[in-house]
């Protein structure tokens, strides 16, 4: 029990000292501009939607999250270059700001690009794997191939529904990408103890389904987005078991329903 406390503590302790940091930052950001130290014309670049995508994809990163901490990168980036052009047009000639709308197909190519390395490389990569699965009643039953961290689906430009067969859920990792997934936990228990179950939804949403009584806890970091309880309130909560949602939603959401 101490261990875990001391673990809490240090885990609330990063998280405030990396916010207080975070907002140091975008305090002398504003300092900059204000007093022209920073050109105006990056006011435009620097505080805008693309740039928190990029900045939630490089804390990913360095969790070692790299599905989603390079998917919300890429994609931050991508909107973000219009404005760089638009702030600088002397450095792109040919360029303007409907960047965007010509060269959208390159998002595909850099989903593919991503959805290749994890396909090949794994966990050895940080990156998640695919589950084995089979057809049954119009839906695709996951009887995992269980790795440490428990069951991993991504959702790219698509979507899924799942139901986990396995007499215990062991946790794991989402990523909804311009798409949706689906994960029905009725058919499965918890451990004792903690569960850990990751999503990240960008441009996209997740829908956890859970039984009767189960205990669940969400600390997810939102942006533009949220995450909503539709549960039912239940008198008879098992406090012995718990399940920990974590994660990003980002443009996108997500529910949790029994």
């Amino acid at each position: 029990m101490n261990n875990e406390i001391k673990n809490s503590y240090r885990r609330g302790y990063s998280k405030g000292l990396g916010f207080g940091l975070f907002l140091m930052a975008v305090g002398l950001l504003f300092l900059g501009f204000n007093f022209g130290v920073l050109p105006q014309q990056l006011r435009h670049v620097i505080f805008s939607w693309p740039m928190l995508l990029v900045f939630f994809g490089i804390v990913n990163l360095f969790k070692r999250h790299l599905f989603s901490g390079a998917t919300l990168t890429v994609i931050g980036a991508f909107f973000l270059f219009p404005r760089i052009i638009a702030a600088y047009p002397e450095y792109f000639p040919g360029l303007n700001g409907g960047f965007t709308q010509v060269y959208w197909p390159l998002l595909l190519i850099a989903a593919g690009v991503i959805l290749i390395l994890s396909k090949l490389f794994g966990r050895s990569w940080g990156f998640v794997d695919f589950s084995e699965k089979y057809h049954e009643h119009h839906h695709y039953h996951y009887r995992e191939r269980y790795s440490k961290n428990g069951f991993s689906k991504n959702s790219v430009f698509g979507s899924g529904e799942h139901i986990v067969l396995d007499p215990v859920f062991k946790g794991g990792e989402l990523n909804a990408v311009f798409g949706g997934i689906t994960l029905d936990l009725r058919k499965t228990t918890l451990a004792e103890g903690d569960t850990i179950l990751e999503i990240n939804a960008v441009f996209g949403g997740v829908t956890i389904i859970v039984g009767e009584g189960w205990n669940v806890e969400t600390h997810l970091d939102t942006v533009f987005g949220g995450f909503e309880d539709k549960r039912i309130k239940a008198d008879n909560v098992d406090t012995s078991r718990k399940l920990i949602i974590t994660g990003a939603c980002v443009f996108g959401g997500g529910e949790l329903r029994d």
